[in-house]
């Protein structure tokens, strides 16, 4: 099921090499969808089923004998369970894609088993004044607004006080584009003292799991970096600096969050966060996080794309213990300031390619190109990836980077 936002065409059709044939799933509506359309058509069979029903599009992807179905893009996780369960293919139940794609109901599934959650309150642009006031009245300051569904940290608002949900509420109502505009408002977690999850780093990591036929494996604990303004993901680094202990307290609560979620196959991306009263899940997401399959691979060895294939075909697949790091595989994300909306001039980006340890580092949005921190992490200004010995090497890379490259904006 194709998403261009998810992973690189063409890592796709390399990961697929030697482990099955592709058949790419098509909405043409979607215009970034429609301009790939000529190359997915060379690079195997493209079912478009734009305008068509769930019923027409399984009997029509039904016709081409799938063995096994895949999604990546959160935004296609109902739509997929929704097929797959039409034609009999592994995937995750339409509940537990429910419950991977939208906010409210994935805390409550915590809580219901026990998982300590923030306080969280539905909060949309269509609720009375009345209405916002009785969230505010039981709401904890500060706290964050995201949307119930969505992804990459986009539109989500750090709220500092109840006048501040007011005024954000102001302008969903001023931008609101239907009844679908609804956001979640949940207590921000605290994290624990500086350095936790290592000198320099964010006091948050995800776990990067894998689960076939029932039984939950775990890859990987990335590391992170502190995010820019306001939540946008500065990094993905594995492995993490946590302690033994630490990491295996994540790894436990990961593996909690997926059996409460029902999930019984397929690659999960667990954030969490380290607190003063322990790990705090921040979210459950049903696909391998970003920038996972390179610098997993950078660290392990192990490519997970093909793995996530295999397991969709229905291979059993699982790891006896957490996977040996030879390397620290990295990607880091750079932003403009919170309040730029386009690109002056980005220098030093010539001198960051020959560092050593820097394998590249790509240019998103370049000079006349707007930005908008709204976009979250597809808003990055540039990319930069490659491996490293260990984490005292990234901690100096990063101050190599502060110092030589510069981002102005206007």
């Amino acid at each position: 099921m194709y998403h261009p936002r998810s992973f690189p065409t063409l890592s796709l059709v390399e990961a697929a090499r030697g482990v099955c044939d592709l058949l790419w799933v098509v909405d043409s509506s979607n215009g970034d969808v429609s301009s790939m359309s000529k190359l997915l058509r060379r690079l195997g069979t493209v079912i478009d089923t734009t305008g068509l029903s769930l019923d027409a599009s399984a009997e029509l992807i039904h016709d081409s004998r799938p063995d096994g179905i895949l999604s990546s893009a959160d935004g296609l996780l109902e739509r997929t369970a929704e097929i797959a369960q039409r034609l009999s293919l592994p995937f995750l139940s339409t509940d537990s894609a429910r419950l991977l794609t939208d906010k409210l109901a994935q805390r409550g599934a915590l809580q219901d088993v026990g998982i300590e959650i923030p306080l969280v309150f539905l909060v949309t642009a269509q609720q009375g004044d009345d209405e916002i006031e009785a969230v505010i009245g039981r709401s904890t300051f500060p706290s964050v607004l995201k949307p119930r569904h969505g992804e990459s940290s986009r539109d989500t608002y750090f709220v500092e006080s109840g006048e501040k949900l007011r005024q954000y509420v102001r302008d969903l109502r001023e931008a609101r584009t239907g009844p679908g505009d609804e956001y979640v408002l949940e207590s921000f977690i605290l994290e624990e003292e500086e350095g936790i999850a290592g000198v320099g780093f964010a006091g948050y990591v995800s776990v990067e799991s894998v689960v076939s036929h029932d039984v939950v494996s775990h890859v990987a604990v990335t590391g992170r970096t502190p995010v820019a303004k306001p939540f946008r993901e500065t990094s993905a680094f594995i492995p993490s600096e946590l302690t033994d202990r630490d990491q295996g307290l994540v790894m436990e609560l990961a593996s909690r969050a997926i059996r409460a979620l029902r999930i019984s196959i397929g690659c999960v991306h667990t954030e969490i966060k380290l607190t003063p009263d322990g790990p705090r899940v921040i979210e459950v997401n049903g696909r391998i996080g970003g920038h996972i399959p390179d610098t997993l691979a950078a660290s392990t060895g192990i490519h997970i794309l093909p793995i996530a294939m295999r397991i969709a075909l229905g291979e059993n697949i699982v790891f006896e213990t957490l996977p040996e790091t030879t390397k620290l595989g990295y990607v880091l994300h750079y932003y403009a300031p919170e309040g730029a909306t386009s690109i002056a001039r980005v220098s030093g980006l010539e001198t960051l390619r020959e560092r050593s340890g820097v394998d590249t580092v790509i240019l998103n949005r370049g000079p006349g190109q707007r930005v908008d921190w709204r976009e979250g992490s597809f808003g990055h200004v540039f990319a930069v990836r490659g491996t490293l010995k260990d984490h005292d090497d990234l901690r100096r890379l990063l101050d190599f980077i502060a110092t030589t490259v510069r981002i102005e904006s206007d």
